[in-house]
């Protein structure tokens, strides 16, 4: 046995010969030196199923078990783990992930004589009143929870967390380059504020699976800490891959082809199937249902996503991680995670993954029985006449092309793209200026503003930012200012903060009714700016109002001019990817993992590429319309990635440079397409364009805020100026916009 395994705790070595592992994993080996000899913060990057959660807790608790000879600088357990408080808090982004993590940590925590605790909506609360009551052990609980225990519980934060020792984030890819990650690191941040002289600063332990830049991981594993972080890197691939890529059309019978080839790919696989929304995985789990009653082959298909209730998405993580029958789970993100799903044959992702990050997590969860990991593509493309009447931009099958690009920067270029920037996260600042003043009570503008942007993940927010936010906070009456000129939480703050809802900063999580006049259009999950177009149905309409706290957006007929909402978030796409799209497109030759199907559709792609030479950037638009604009007009081709081409965007929808550009109408025709229609010929409007971009190191634009939509869940309470510089720092890159000067 390694060296490593000798300095763990005898119950860890006992449990590890119990389990007959032969020895540690060479990641758990590294971890357990690392954790046992630093004093600094520790990220373990591997596969997923690769025993990262153990890496981490053996050496952990080694360390705080009671009596225990564990070896390290510091000192044995005792001293830790008879402190008053919590000693490792676990952060995990899904309930499930702490739930399957606590079924394999409980046995080992049990031998220690250490509690295990969880902390989360469906957690017992008979748990947490023991956390509030006698804090020890392990604490694990998702962002929203620890936000609820600071928020309802802050007389206690120091008593609970006075001992901590350890903060193990899980998953660290699902946290980074969101306003959840940055949530956690505010967290922490208070934490740290509020038992301060109660101990030392305790050593994060990141987790994760698929990261592009594991120095960017690193930094934002040390933000807000006086410590460095380490890396223990386990990326060699020890999985042979085995890819195949499969395309259907929908006429001639196809949709039945596609459904049949699905069902042949899961008979007798334990396998899932991953869609990229909810409605599309029911469709699935519908249709597969149906031919296997066909085929007489009983029901073995199972759905798992965010709208179902908790105990049926239990039961279907119980019957994958303990069943050994073939069964097929259609699911969304929510079972990409760590989640323990057993032994899988085989991934099928209907569709594009969403980036090269997803797309390696997903590989991932097959393959840990018989060491080869497969993973299935198929699509549906839609009907020929649906393509033609949105005209050429549409005939190319990006969803086949998108896919091959993630699959040969992965497999050919071993890159990961990295999470995106959000330097200014102000939706969050309202959020946490909230959530500070309910839980701390009332602070002087100068104490609130410390406290504040002392937080790691507003160092680019200015004092003038904060206070022109307090201001318009007060204005609205979310927050008060007493005769003595202190900060209190205001009526309208306290509506906010005494919902369950207030605990999350996803912005999604919450529908909106579309009406108009009485009668219900449909449902959205964004808030659009009133004015802009919304489309629901197929039908273009006009914002008329916008109601956050009713849900509701009111619409009448009509266009909205030029403004159309492109909203933030989502499926945003890395420039890398669309650019290797357009280097797909311009090849010749084939790939060994396509079906004759994808292989005959990418070369009429090809042909139809070539023809319309999108390679120029500008492709004449010869009628056919898209239904918001007149016949005409041209298509634009950037290669550029979501941020870039929503720059581009709203450069041109821009009065001063519509004129410059003779821009009658300037709409998003999709991802990798704008649909324009100038007065000027194509090469003065490229020779205009260029004379644009040239000279500008910044975007020469201003935005209006009737072009930004709400897509942050606190935006509707931000100024107009501060929404406006959110937008442009987190959703526009003119840097990569500028690049168009070298092919213009």
């Amino acid at each position: 046995m390694s060296s490593s395994f000798s300095r763990l705790a005898p119950f860890i070595r006992e449990y590890i010969y119990e389990k007959k592992w032969g020895a540690l994993r060479d990641i758990q080996e590294e971890a357990a030196a690392a954790i046992l000899d630093g004093e600094g913060h520790v990220l373990i990057a591997a596969a997923t199923a690769s025993g990262k959660t153990e890496a981490a807790f053996f050496p952990i608790l080694s360390i705080l078990a009671p009596g225990k000879n564990a070896a390290g600088k510091r000192e044995a357990g005792p001293t830790l783990a008879k402190a008053a408080g919590i000693s490792v808090l676990c952060v995990s982004p899904l309930k499930a992930l702490i739930n399957d993590q606590a079924s394999r940590l409980e046995p080992l925590a049990a031998r220690a004589g250490i509690p295990l605790r969880r902390w989360h909506g469906d957690a017992p609360q008979s748990g947490k009143r023991k956390v509030l009551e006698n804090p020890e052990g392990i604490l694990q609980i998702t962002p929203e929870s620890l936000e609820a225990l600071l928020l309802l519980h802050p007389e206690k934060i120091p008593f609970l967390f006075s001992a901590l020792a350890f903060v193990v984030i899980d998953e660290v890819h699902a946290f980074m380059g969101s306003d959840r990650g940055s949530q956690i690191l505010c967290q922490l941040a208070r934490i740290k504020a509020f038992t301060v002289g109660k101990g030392g600063e305790p050593r994060r332990i990141g987790l994760s699976a698929s990261l592009g830049d594991y120095g960017e991981a690193m930094r934002w594993l040390s933000m807000g800490s006086e410590q460095s972080a380490v890396l223990i890197d386990d990326r060699k691939t020890k999985r042979r891959l085995r890819i195949g890529l499969d395309y259907f059309k929908a006429e001639d019978g196809g949709e039945r082809d596609y459904y049949g080839a699905l069902y042949r790919e899961t008979r007798g696989k334990r396998s899932i199937i991953f869609t990229n929304s909810r409605l599309e995985a029911e469709e699935t789990a519908a249709a597969l249902r149906a031919i296997s009653a066909e085929h007489r082959g009983g029901d073995r298909y199972r759905v798992h996503h965010g709208s179902m209730a908790a105990h049926l998405r239990v039961r279907t993580e119980r019957e994958l991680r303990e069943s050994s029958r073939p069964v097929t789970t259609v699911a969304t993100a929510t079972l990409e995670l760590g989640i323990d799903t057993g032994s899988l044959d085989r991934i099928i992702q209907i569709g594009p993954p969403t980036g090269v990050s997803a797309f390696v997590q997903r590989l991932g969860r097959s393959g840990r029985r018989t060491g080869r990991a497969e993973i299935y593509f198929t699509a549906l493309e839609e009907r020929p006449r649906e393509r033609a009447e949105r005209g050429p931009a549409r005939m190319i099958p990006w969803d086949l092309v998108k896919t091959i690009a993630v699959i040969e920067l992965y497999i050919r270029d071993k890159w990961i793209e990295d999470a995106p920037e959000q330097p200014l996260p102000l939706s969050l600042l309202c959020h946490q200026t909230l959530s500070v003043l309910a839980s701390r009570g009332e602070h002087g503008r100068k104490a609130l503003s410390g406290l504040i942007l002392s937080f790691p993940c507003f160092a680019g927010v200015s004092g003038e930012d904060f206070d022109e936010l307090v201001e318009s906070l007060i204005a609205s009456r979310v927050i008060e200012e007493t005769e003595e000129g202190a900060l209190i939480l205001g009526v309208e703050g306290e509506r906010y903060t005494g919902h369950y809802s207030f605990y999350s900063i996803f912005a999604g999580s919450a529908e909106y009714r579309v009406l108009q006049g009485d009668h219900e259009l449909g449902k959205v999950n964004y808030l659009p700016p009133k004015g802009s177009g919304i489309i629901l149905g197929g039908i273009c309409r006009r914002v008329e109002s916008v109601d956050p706290r009713r849900r509701e957006i009111r619409v009448v007929p009509g266009e909205a001019g030029s403004v159309r909402v492109w909203r933030g978030g989502g499926q945003e796409i890395h420039g890398r990817v669309v650019r290797r799209m357009k280097e797909i497109l311009e090849e010749d030759g084939g790939y060994p993992y396509l079906f004759p199907s994808a292989l005959s559709r990418l070369a009429e792609a090809r042909r139809l590429f070539r023809e319309q030479d999108p390679g120029a950037l500008f492709v004449p638009a010869s009628g056919g319309g898209n239904g918001n604009s007149p016949d005409g007009g041209f298509f634009f081709f950037p290669w550029l990635g979501s941020r870039a081409m929503r720059t581009l965007l709203l450069l041109m929808q821009t009065e001063q440079f519509r004129a410059a550009l003779g821009i009658r109408y300037a709409v998003r025709e999709n991802d990798f397409a704008l649909r324009v229609d100038s007065a000027l010929p194509l090469p003065r409007f490229q020779e205009e364009l260029g004379n644009i971009l040239m000279p500008a190191e910044a975007p020469p634009f201003s935005i209006k805020t009737d072009q930004i939509p709400l897509a942050g869940k606190f935006d509707m309470l931000l100024p107009p100026r501060l929404l406006v510089k959110q937008y442009t720092a987190n959703m526009l890159d003119w840097n990569e916009t500028r690049s168009l000067l070298e092919i213009l």
